[in-house]
């Protein structure tokens, strides 16, 4: 018994050793044929300058891709990927509107046997017309200026753009966009900001959608001037003395608050009103009377009258 396990130990360790001659010999000797799935292999769509040469474009997933199943030695294709293979699919014989299942054609840069599977054989493809149309401009805007400022209104350098690409994809732009961004300003704004798409809700369109890569625009970004001004408060002046002493006299508002470049707005300290009608204010105890706004100042509420009230003192 006690020389059965050295003589089996033995057999188990040379048996080892063969078994891994044997798996040298076949791998690089006989060197067998295997299959490699490889995956992910994305789709690239030849001739693009000529469809659109015929007034045409393609519509297709910019993502689609390719599975292969690959036969060959196992030495050649061991370290084969998706990014050392092409898939193909050629538009050079396009000239018409529609959909169509076209061939992938399948480029590798190595040695191998066979290709025992593809998915999938074909690439659905649309094939649209080319069509240019306007759309305009619009400035979003964000943020609040810096307190104790108001906002002008935003002019862009242009009012509308030119877009140009596949007709069904144009159709999902209701217009294009540019967003100005306040954030606590004080000063005149002259900014560039870039255009981005709006979808048909109003919806900004993600720039990674991938129709910003198909459908262009005659310019990019627009030039954005915003005039930022500062608000003052000043009360507001009403000439009762027609009315004499014997009433007491109120105003509403008594102060309003206007804004306007500063050289104008330095010589402001008071806002006017038109005269009033004394008889008829002291018979009905108030009239409303309009406010002489100069020229240049805006007011911030948009007011543009105020109440006079007279009590007669007792």
């Amino acid at each position: 018994m006690k020389s059965f396990f050295p003589k089996d130990s033995f057999l188990k360790v040379v048996s080892f050793i063969v078994a891994i001659i044997l798996w040298i010999y076949v791998v690089w000797v006989v060197d067998p044929s295997v299959d490699v799935v490889v995956k992910d292999i994305h789709i690239r769509y030849a001739n693009q300058a000529m469809l659109e040469g015929r007034g045409l474009s393609l519509v297709a997933d910019p993502d689609a891709t390719v599975e292969l199943k690959i036969r060959g030695s196992r030495k050649k294709i061991a370290n084969i990927d998706n990014k050392n293979i092409y898939a193909t699919v050629d538009l050079a014989n396009m000239t018409k509107e529609g959909t169509f299942s076209l061939p992938i054609s399948i480029s590798i840069p190595y040695e191998y046997d066979e290709i025992v599977d593809k998915k999938p054989y074909n690439a659905n493809v649309m094939i649209d017309r080319i069509i240019k149309e306007e759309r305009k401009v619009e400035i979003l805007t964000v943020g609040s200026v810096a307190n104790g400022y108001v906002a002008g209104i935003p002019e862009s350098s242009v009012k509308s753009v030119i877009l140009s690409g596949a007709s069904t994809l144009i159709d999902r732009i209701k217009g294009v966009a540019a967003t100005l961004d306040f954030d606590g300003r004080t000063g005149e704004i002259t900014d560039k900001v870039d255009l981005y798409f709006l979808d048909s809700n109003g919806k900004v369109i993600d720039t990674d959608d991938d129709i910003y890569g198909t459908v262009s625009m005659d310019i990019s970004s627009v030039d954005i001037t915003c005039s930022i001004l500062k608000l003052k408060t000043v009360p507001v002046k009403v000439d009762t003395s027609a009315l004499g002493d014997d009433y007491k006299v109120s105003i509403q508002p008594p102060n309003v608050t206007v804004y306007a470049e500063n050289s104008v707005l330095d010589g402001i300290s008071e806002i006017v009103s038109e005269k009033i009608d004394a008889k008829t204010l002291a018979e009905e105890g108030t009239q409303v009377i309009k406010l002489v706004i100069p020229e240049g100042v805006a007011m911030r509420d948009g007011i543009s009258e105020v109440t006079v009230k007279a009590e007669k003192r007792n």
